[in-house]
């Protein structure tokens, strides 16, 4: 066998008989990213969360384990405990950190200047500070955006839609979320409008729920509102529970809620802004520049209902409603 033959040979076989594709498999660079994540990663949120977002960044290409490695930071409800763990991310040099919902974003924000953070369903993101504009966000942050106080009205007019007997209505909140007073204040209008009255019901700690639930059972409400927060999300399935035992009629404005038992969701398509979330980290590990990438919205909403739930508290809506039915969860 002559040079030029020995050396196409180890070309096609590789170096002690290992094919070349598995060679180049083994030596492509694997990315390194973080996540930020206010709730654990045990409990029903954490899991749903991490499933969704590994199903999204697959389909760009991305498995962790393999291409990619994802350093997972969690505070365990505990979000005080967020700014240090957005410390300890930037001292790992990840290539980029995702920051699920408000809280972890204003603490990765403050953790660093130069390493793109990925909003995931941030809630005002301008008004808040994250970002200069939603066309040209500026700096080292960008992503998805929830919508703001527009969906605290339409919540209300679906559950009116659902039970139009409904008139004492109660509104699991947490007063200290970014933006929540905007879009209470925008529930409090729409209410008034349809003969309904709100009661405030506060969880400012993930501790305070098992007693807030405690007053709600206490009053005379007939229905209630679950307004998307890490801390209503974290002991999703112990409100969801709640208002089935007490046979009350209950909307969420997280998917999670009705996947862990509520009845009735409403807000964004869930799978599309896992997609743009994992889009957003392809086109930045690709080179992008975050304060190149605009903010992106919600385009499609869906409107779901829990069926096992709705047989339990007796929902039986208006047939006019049901036909506004995306999906329900068996």
């Amino acid at each position: 066998m002559n040079r030029r033959d020995a050396v196409f040979s180890l070309l096609v076989l590789g170096v002690n008989g290992v094919p070349l594709t598995s060679f180049a498999q083994q030596t492509a660079r694997v990315r390194r990213i973080g996540v930020l994540g206010a709730g654990a990663p045990n409990e029903f949120q954490g899991q749903r969360f991490w499933q969704r977002l590994l199903d999204s960044l697959r389909r760009f290409g991305y498995e962790d384990g393999k291409n990619l490695f994802i350093e997972r930071r969690y505070a365990e409800g505990k979000l005080e405990h967020l700014p240090a763990l957005a410390d300890e991310l930037v001292r790992l040099n990840v290539e980029l950190i995702i920051a699920p919902l408000n809280s972890s974003i204003a603490a990765a924000k403050r953790a660093t200047g130069t390493i793109p953070i990925v909003m995931h369903s941030a809630l005002n993101p301008v008004e808040n500070g994250y970002v200069e504009s939603l066309s040209r966000p500026g700096g080292n942050v960008t992503g998805t955006m929830w919508p703001g106080s527009e969906l605290g009205a339409k919540i209300v007019q679906i559950l009116k839609d659902a039970i139009p007997g409904a008139v004492r209505v109660g509104v699991l909140l947490n007063p200290d979320s970014p933006g929540e007073k905007a879009r209470v204040a925008e529930s409090h209008r729409a209410a008034k409008a349809l003969g309904m009255s709100l009661q405030e019901f506060p969880i400012p700690r993930v501790e305070d729920v098992t007693a807030t639930l405690d007053r709600i059972a206490a009053s005379r409400t007939a229905a209630l509102i679950v307004l998307a927060d890490p801390n209503s999300n974290f002991r999703a399935r112990e409100i969801a529970n709640f208002a089935t035992q007490r046979k009350l009629a209950s909307i969420g404005t997280s998917s999670v809620y009705v996947e862990a038992g509520g009845l009735i969701f409403y807000g964004p398509d869930i799978s599309a802004m896992y997609d743009r979330t994992a889009s957003f980290v392809d086109r930045i590990l690709r080179g992008a520049k975050p304060s190149d990438l605009p903010v992106e919205g919600a385009t499609k909403y869906e409107l779901v209902i829990n069926a096992k739930t709705a047989q339990a508290v007796g929902f039986k809506p208006p047939q006019s409603f049901m036909v506004r039915v995306d999906r329900q969860i068996e």
